[in-house]
């Protein structure tokens, strides 16, 4: 099935109907989106890395979980299938794919699924609507910026979602480090790990004013050259990588790098005008060396808890530091991530999106 979750869109396959190799999958993955290539005109993606996204699902055998999901982001440009990390939007149509594809079934009205992440063993507790015909119910109020009309919300909760790759909150250590950029000398940062790794960095530090679009960052060779630096550079030091010049290779991916700031107003693509006492930080995030047209779930969750998090850059960049809630303000808008947090630690994160199947049939690779 092809299923828009949150503002991102992927193919959904039930894990029986790939080949029990998994080594397997990469090829047949690039086959089916049509990659390498920046229009994958031979292929189902959509040319940007939001909307060339695969999720593997399957019924648990794990007691007290109902679904088992594995992601993949599959390169537009290059031969590359990254494993390394989850994603948010998409994750919150895991239980309507389990429910609509009937790897599992529901008779109540609200379907509450726990849901494991294998790329990053994570849990998610899940919640959605069901309609009297035992389907997802996707029709309701609920508007998630960067996505045309209303749904019906779904929750996900991610539990103790700290150290999702690096196994730990602060895979270096610190809540801030330098990393030295020839074109700015030292520049601070902080690397945290909170459903997924992200480093950030102070958007004035790079001489980037507040307001600044996706459009004007993929149009910046400077800006999106010195990003992926920045970016490889912490992906060394977090271990996923080797060496720094290995990271766009291996790791494209993963970690995510987001540039933040305090609260400015803006106007979004569609001409909507966002007020910058309607949100707590402003945040624009990565993916695949281009920049996120709206806002990844996972690095939202991540900068949420930053930004709640003492001596952190986000958190000296937010005009909220004492709450269990952070209202992030992304190109298409604003979101809003919960987070629970205990002497410093990081018990669960949640959000509501939206989801809505598009397509099933056969996919010829």
């Amino acid at each position: 099935m092809v299923i828009r979750g949150g503002t991102s869109k992927g193919i959904f396959f039930k894990r029986g109907d790939l080949p029990t190799d998994e080594s397997t999958w990469d090829s047949i993955l690039l086959r089916a989106f049509g990659s390498p290539d920046s229009m994958q005109i031979d292929g189902i993606g959509g040319s940007h890395s939001t909307t060339s996204k695969a999720m593997i699902v399957s019924k648990s055998s794990r007691k007290d979980f109902d679904l088992d999901y594995k992601f993949a982001q599959v390169s537009v440009d290059n031969s590359v299938v990254d494993w390394g990390g989850n994603c948010g939007n998409l994750t919150f149509a895991i239980g309507a794919f389990g429910i609509e594809s009937g790897i599992i079934s529901s008779t109540s009205s609200i379907s509450n699924l726990t849901l494991y992440n294998e790329n990053t063993g994570s849990t998610i507790k899940q919640s959605l609507n069901i309609s009297p015909d035992g389907l997802p119910n996707y029709n309701g109020d609920f508007l998630v910026h960067g996505v045309p009309g209303t749904g019906g919300p779904i929750r996900s909760q991610f539990i103790d979602p700290s150290g999702s790759i690096t196994g730990k909150l602060f895979p270096t250590g610190s809540q801030t480090e330098t990393i030295f950029v020839d074109a700015f000398g030292d520049l601070t940062v902080s690397i945290l790990d909170v459903t997924t790794p992200c480093v950030f960095i102070k958007a004035s530090d790079l001489g980037i004013s507040c307001p600044i679009s996706p459009k004007e960052i993929n149009s910046d060779q400077t800006i999106l050259s010195t990003l992926e630096y920045i970016r490889s550079v912490a992906c060394e030091r977090i271990g996923l990588v080797g060496s720094v010049e290995r990271a766009t290779i291996d790791s494209p991916g993963f970690p995510k790098v987001v540039l933040v700031d305090s609260p400015c107003d803006y106007v979004t693509p569609s001409g909507g005008h966002v007020l910058k006492t309607e949100y707590d930080i402003f945040a624009r995030i990565m993916s695949m060396q281009k920049a996120h047209p709206a806002y990844a779930v996972t690095g939202a969750m991540c900068t949420a808890a930053a930004a709640l998090l003492p001596k952190t850059i986000p958190n000296n960049s937010s005009s909220q530091t004492n709450s269990n809630s952070i209202t992030i303000g992304h190109p298409k808008g604003i979101m809003k991530i919960g987070v629970n947090i205990d002497k410093n630690q990081v018990i669960h994160t949640e959000s509501d999106r939206t989801a809505r199947p598009i397509m099933a049939g056969n996919l010829f690779y």
